[in-house]
């Protein structure tokens, strides 16, 4: 009998072909069941039974059934009523539970080109951009994007700009500038030429010149001062002073000659030529000449 007999832990006595046998305990642990099944020990024997589900399970308004430690049970529906987020972040309900989320914001917001994201009723909307396309300003005025915002400002003036001295105030593509006055100072001009302010602004002009001066009779052009001049060509003859420029021919008028002469336009100069009576030539003893003159022999004759 197993009245005497010790088995091992797992295994207890059985009577078997009239014979004590330790043999194992029954249990689930070999024990195969169907789908929707498991093994449970009932009365000390394995044996297959339905899996505890919600399937069946009826709760009261307000809750629903969950599976707790493998087993059905009515519990609250989960909501946003009793959780507490941190800051920047509200209770949402995601997929049936509540869940803390970023506030709604502009943060990681995209928006087309033109338009931009603003808060609208507490959710991120595209708004377009505020711009000077439907803006008209007051005459004197143009719009302007000022801090984001189109606004009406008076237009680019020289009006109240004040430049250094050698400078002049000037709208350079549509802003005032003070730029060099204009001058002759970095102007190359070419050769017979040379630099002249010409209506306020620098410019090549040829240089002074007796080639296109036509002097009346009796006088020629001369360079005076770095000007051309019309002058007496006795005077230059006689290596004189040039005298200011006529306007005259000359003439005997002002040509006084000594006893026994008389005076003569010769090749359009006045001279003192002798009277038929006279036996001598006169000299420049016999002439008085003007002051800063001087009197010179030419051809015989003072």
């Amino acid at each position: 009998s197993c009245k005497n007999v010790r088995c091992e832990a797992g295994t207890q006595c059985k009577m078997v072909d009239g014979w004590p046998k330790c043999v194992p305990l029954p249990s689930c642990k070999n024990f195969r069941c169907e789908e929707g099944t498991q093994c449970k020990m009932v009365d000390g024997w394995p044996k297959c039974v339905p899996l505890p589900s919600c399937k069946n399970v009826r709760c009261e308004a307000g809750t629903q059934c969950k599976m707790v430690d493998g087993w059905p049970k009515c519990v609250p529906l989960p909501s946003c009523k009793n959780v507490r987020c941190e800051a920047g972040t509200q209770c949402k309900m995601v997929d049936g539970w509540p869940k803390c989320v970023p506030l709604p914001s502009c943060k990681n917001f995209r928006c087309e080109e033109g338009t931009q994201c603003k808060m609208v009723d507490g959710w991120p909307k595209c708004v377009p951009l505020p711009s000077c396309k439907n803006v008209r300003c007051e005459a004197g005025t143009q719009c302007k994007m000022v801090d984001g915002w189109p606004k009406c400002v008076p237009l680019p003036s020289c009006k109240n700009v004040r430049c250094e001295a050698g400078t002049q105030c000037k709208m350079v593509d549509g802003w005032p500038k003070c730029v060099p006055l204009p001058s002759c100072k970095n102007v190359r001009c070419e050769a017979g030429t040379q630099c002249k302010m010409v209506d306020g602004w620098p410019k090549c002009v040829p240089l002074p010149s007796c080639k296109n001066v036509r002097c009346e009779a009796g006088t020629q052009c001369k360079m005076v001062d770095g000007w051309p001049k019309c002058v007496r060509k006795q005077l230059f003859q006689r290596e004189a002073p040039p005298p200011p420029a006529l306007h005259m021919p000359p003439s005997c008028h002002r040509h006084p000659c000594p006893k026994e002469s008389t005076c003569k336009v010769v090749d359009g100069w006045p001279r003192c030529v002798p009277t038929k009576t006279s036996s001598r030539r006169p000299s420049c003893s016999d002439i008085h000449c003007p002051k800063g003159t001087r009197c010179k022999m030419t051809d015989g004759w003072p």
